[in-house]
């Protein structure tokens, strides 16, 4: 396993902490720049730009973070496109606050990007072969992004409720299953 610097993790803890206060406290995303997430974090610009080139690359940065470990926890088990749609609303539950960022801050495109490469991934893992896999991947990654942020935002249903009706209406993800 890779060892991770202490100081490099509490550095990137304090602009994480900050973002998710910020975040807290509804301060305008748009008008938030490295120099000043710096200063509000009690670090300097350069430590800064030494990890992100912006606030909003430290928000991908999770999003990449949370679907990788959410992969590998996949790997580990048998997958079912049931078992996934559940799996990904219980930890997207569970990191609300990650999902807040992404609202807050207007990464949802980034996140719907991300969640087509997971998609992709899973098509690969289960050995299917689509004629056009980018748009299809696509359109149940945006599919997935507005249920998650229907269930965990504005907790519209039951867990058991919400996988029906997203399996529902994506056919049961059938063409990544």
């Amino acid at each position: 396993m890779e060892q991770v610097d202490k100081r490099i993790l509490k550095t990137k803890t304090k602009i994480d902490s900050t973002l998710f206060a910020l975040c807290k406290k509804k301060v305008n995303f748009e008008t938030l720049s490295a120099p000043k997430l710096a200063k509000i974090a009690g670090i300097s610009r350069q430590t800064f730009y030494r990890y992100y080139l912006s606030p909003k690359q430290v928000i991908v940065t999770m999003i990449d973070k949370h679907l990788s470990e959410f992969q590998k926890d996949f790997r580990l088990q048998g997958l079912t496109a049931r078992s996934m749609t559940a799996q990904l609303m219980k930890t997207w539950q569970q990191r609300a606050e990650v999902f807040e960022l992404v609202e807050w801050s207007n990464t949802r495109q980034e996140f719907i990007q991300r969640l087509s490469l997971f998609n992709q991934n899973i098509a690969h893992q289960n050995k299917i072969t689509l004629i056009d896999e980018v748009a299809i991947c696509n359109v149940y990654a945006a599919a997935t992004y507005m249920f998650l942020r229907a269930y965990v935002l504005d907790n519209a249903w039951s867990e058991n409720e919400a996988t029906d009706l997203f399996l529902h209406l994506t056919n049961n993800l059938d063409k990544i299953f």
